[in-house]
């Protein structure tokens, strides 16, 4: 019952709010123009924060698990570092090596910014959840570049969302009930504002992307083992290092079977 509730919570209320959100971000000026040139509203992943705190209430409400709040406290504030980077960045710089260059020549980039404070969420989320000092180094690592790993992701309508739900369907099986229903929490408003995106009507932006990578990175750090773990961070330690060099996008072109399930619903 308690899943029908969060499914129903999150998807409904999600794609009630997102017309609002629109017109509240477009009357702002938040507008960009997407990878076809089209002007559409950006930041658009700000729209999944009310329905997620909602169903992290209930559900802390029925069952009183205490990691709730800490998982709800680093979706808010990785949301926040996107919304910063979303309404004040500029692409003068990219990638960790492009930020971390830039800073050290005394000039702070939003991408910088957005580093260093989600490195500090990520720590400061992972102290509760951890049973130990390698473990805790473990979960921040996990965190942050899970965070970062669908800022890489969402560079076409869909796909860092398509990205999201099958990660979620790889780990829902191997995690424990409790941690499940921070899952289908997420995930029902996440599938609210999916059709605003697949048809490229908005853009999630970092606020959004955020929300997707942090949320993935807590699930894996509180409901799987450590090997499993290990085997994640490696993945995304690799990720990040190809990424630096090669353009995800195209590689993703270059594979018949990754561009048509890249495309499907656009």
């Amino acid at each position: 019952m308690l899943y029908f509730v969060l499914i129903l919570a999150g998807f409904a209320g999600t794609r009630i709010l997102t017309p609002y959100f629109k017109d509240m971000i477009c009357e702002s000026g938040m507008v960009r123009k997407n990878y076809k040139e089209d002007p559409i509203p950006v930041s658009m992943g700000m729209s999944f924060l009310p329905l997620m705190l909602v169903n992290c209430a209930i559900i802390l409400y029925f069952e009183k698990y205490e990691f709730v709040g800490t998982y709800m406290f680093a979706v808010m504030a990785m949301s926040f570092a996107g919304i910063i980077d979303d309404t004040m960045g500029n692409r003068s710089s990219s990638g960790f090596k492009g930020h971390f260059k830039a800073l050290f020549k005394g000039k702070l980039t939003t991408g910088a910014f957005k580093a260093l404070f989600g490195g500090l969420v990520a720590l400061f989320a992972s102290i509760p959840i951890s049973t130990g000092v390698l473990d805790m180094i473990i979960n921040t690592l996990l965190i942050a570049l899970f965070t970062n790993f669908f800022n890489l992701m969402d560079l076409r309508p869909g796909r860092a969302i398509k990205v999201y739900f099958t990660s979620c369907a790889a780990v829902f099986p191997f995690i424990p009930n409790d941690i499940r229903l921070l899952a289908v929490g997420s995930i029902s408003s996440v599938m609210g504002y999916f059709p605003e995106d697949i048809k490229a009507r908005a853009m999630m932006g970092d606020a959004g992307s955020n929300v997707l990578g942090v949320s993935i990175g807590m699930l894996v750090a509180l409901g799987l083992g450590g090997g499993a773990k290990m085997g994640a961070l490696i993945f995304l330690v690799l990720v990040h290092l190809i990424a630096e060099k090669y353009s995800i996008t195209k590689m993703i072109e270059g594979n018949r079977l990754l561009d048509y399930v890249d495309k499907i619903g656009r």
